[in-house]
């Protein structure tokens, strides 16, 4: 069993920060740790004008078979909105990477994400559900109450206390198409057409409130509402971070990063899988790079 991979990615991401530097970074760890052959494919998803230099920048790391693509291939709508700000469309580019995939999951990355721990499919997915960490809602009510209003529905649906973590998360490739067909269905025009429709200033119907309301959406409040609004969640996930499955796709040990204990992260007796050091550090990826260096065992080949 194999399972898809989808990063989006800007050579200089949020911040200016030099993102293409990072996910060296995410390669290095990740060829340190995976399993071989664990990913059917590593969709990296790029503005037009950057597919080439990341394409020529990504071939090295042919053993997790990356396939570079347009954004604007993936998600033909986002040509239409090009004042859209990057981290939109890198969360409309998450949800559209479903139909890129044949696995029954695919993984979602960032940039700035670095895996600490040996990675295999059985970590990641038992007996057909996958992993799914969660975190209150109350983190953040906005994107719980506008994702529900773009479906249509209640925001209190299920335990309102949990909610869905962030990237790296594991999505079904089943639930990630259900999400755009609701949304098309709901709205009456393809999914993308209808999200990205919000996010254009000078439409006049996005002056009203009702619409204002909803631009606080997240690819994985919608994708986790709409599962729970079908009633399917449970067929597809397994929660991360129990007895049963200690493990947790995220953790946060890495902020801040002046007090970060790099050593207890990457040893046995952290759960975490991964951990993210933000672009809103601003820090070069050389400095993170050799921060973790000592932790990430170098194959003889590399």
């Amino acid at each position: 069993m194999t399972i898809g991979a989808i990063l989006p990615l800007s050579v200089r991401g949020s911040y200016d920060v030099d993102d293409l530097g990072r996910t060296e970074i995410l390669f290095k760890t990740l060829d340190a740790f995976c399993e071989p052959g664990l990913f059917s494919k590593f969709l990296i998803v790029t503005p037009p004008d950057e597919v080439q230099i990341v394409t020529e920048k990504v071939q090295r790391w042919s053993q997790f078979n990356p396939v570079v693509m347009s954004e604007e291939d993936l998600v033909p709508e986002l040509s239409q909105h090009e004042h859209m700000r990057g981290w939109r469309k890198q969360q409309i580019v998450k949800i559209a990477a479903h139909s890129q995939f044949t696995d029954e999951f695919y993984i979602t990355f960032d940039a700035d994400v670095i895996c600490l721990k040996p990675l295999s499919i059985e970590k990641l997915i038992d007996q057909g559900k996958a992993l799914l960490q969660y975190e209150p809602r109350s983190f953040h009510p906005k994107w719980w109450k506008s994702s529900a209003r773009l479906l249509k529905m209640s925001a209190n649906v299920g335990d309102t206390s949990k909610g869905m973590h962030v990237t790296p998360a594991i999505l079904s490739t089943k639930l990630a198409k259900q999400l755009t067909e609701e949304l098309s269905t709901l709205w009456k025009k393809d999914w993308a057409k209808a999200v990205c429709s919000l996010h254009n200033p000078k439409d006049p119907r996005n002056w009203r409130i009702s619409r204002f309301l909803m631009l606080k959406w997240t690819e994985y409040s919608l994708y986790y509402l709409c599962a729970m609004k079908k009633r399917n969640l449970d067929d597809f996930h397994i929660t991360a971070g129990t007895q049963t499955h200690p493990q947790l796709l995220l953790i946060h040990d890495s902020h801040p990063y002046e007090t970060w204990d790099t050593q207890k992260s990457f040893s046995k007796d952290c759960p975490g899988l991964f951990c993210v050091v933000g672009s809103k550090s601003r820090l070069e990826p050389e400095e993170v790079w050799q921060r973790i260096s000592p932790f990430v065992p170098v194959k003889e080949n590399r």
